[in-house]
């Protein structure tokens, strides 16, 4: 396992006491924890941790030519791990008892590259009841539906496990390394290409919980971050992305066209026709990751994801976001 951590001192302890927790698989593992550059406690925090449960930490203060931002503390972490398979989460996660367990179930001599689902909180015992859990949701499903056709469409830095062999004959960060995110999603599109399968894993055991803060103007740069990748995107990918945005578009414009034209009913049946798959292929997926309760934020998600998706995506193409 593989975590870089910049100033990640506040979540730490909770990441480590789940660690902890793991149920131990009955093959060698280590746990790399890298400190990227950090100006806070991290360091000391880990260090306490060092040696146990098979923490291992690397202090990373240096640069590596070509690299910015956290690929190069990956980067630090991939040199030192002894193992092939290699499982990354992050600082401000916590992993289920069983995931160690289920990445040596799941990782047969076949499979290079597994992404798992994760779900996000603000703090311990809050609901994930949240619209953001919904739209995620369906990013995951389009992940798995990429992955089943050996496209890659997204992943999550917070859960993929793939081979460090697969990253080495990739070419690693190569040509990707300059951008400060893409560590998940760019890489793997770098990856696929060599890849003998890909898999999504829904499994309760590969589920992570993601706590992040409700800092508004904190989501809205990671947001303006993710949309800004577009650029660097496969071409099916930005074809796809391209249609998914005029598809938003027309939804509007019919839902204008609705009460003042005389094919409102016409307008009104491609609607519930629309609603009506999406709903039934997202409820699909939440049965997958047992969470067919968030399908109640599908309704108002109808009205609010097109319109953040073309706010996004206009927004993004602009670059200019703050990194943490």
């Amino acid at each position: 396992m593989i975590i870089a951590a910049k100033n990640e001192a506040q979540n730490l302890p909770a990441l480590l006491s789940s660690i902890a927790q793991l149920e131990i698989p009955e093959v060698p593992y280590e746990i790399i924890i890298v400190s990227d550059h950090s100006s806070d406690e991290t360091q000391s925090v880990i260090q306490n941790w060092d040696g146990q449960f098979g923490i291992h930490f690397i202090d990373f203060q240096d640069q590596i030519p070509g690299l910015t931002g956290k690929k190069a503390a990956l980067q630090k972490g991939i040199d030192a791990a002894k193992y092939d398979v290699l499982a990354f989460t992050d600082a401000d996660c916590q992993l289920p008892p069983n995931w160690l367990i289920e990445i040596k179930r799941s990782m047969s001599e076949e499979i290079d590259y597994m992404l798992g689902y994760s779900t996000i909180y603000r703090s311990v015992g809050d609901s994930d009841l949240k619209l953001v859990n919904f739209e995620r949701s369906i990013y995951y499903a389009l992940a798995a539906a990429g992955l089943a056709h050996q496209k890659a469409i997204t992943a999550s830095a917070c859960n993929h496990v793939y081979r460090k062999s697969l990253f080495q004959r990739a070419g690693g960060f190569a040509g990707i390394g300059h951008i400060l995110s893409g560590d998940d999603d760019l890489l793997l599109f770098k990856m696929m290409p060599y890849i003998k399968k890909a898999i999504y894993n829904p499994s309760v055991d590969m589920q992570v919980s993601v706590f992040e803060d409700s800092d508004l103007s904190r989501q809205y740069h990671k947001n303006i971050r993710r949309a800004s990748k577009y650029k660097f995107f496969p071409a099916y990918l930005k074809r796809i992305a391209a249609a998914v945005f005029i598809y938003f578009i027309l939804y509007y414009l019919a839902l204008i066209l609705l009460f003042s034209t005389k094919l409102s009913y016409l307008l009104l049946l491609s609607i519930l026709i629309k609603s009506g798959t999406e709903l039934f292929i997202s409820q699909r997926h939440l049965s997958l990751v047992k969470k067919t309760h968030l399908g109640i934020l599908y309704f108002p998600q109808i009205l609010i994801f097109p319109l953040q998706f073309i706010f996004y995506a206009v927004r993004g193409s602009l670059g200019k976001y703050r990194w943490k």
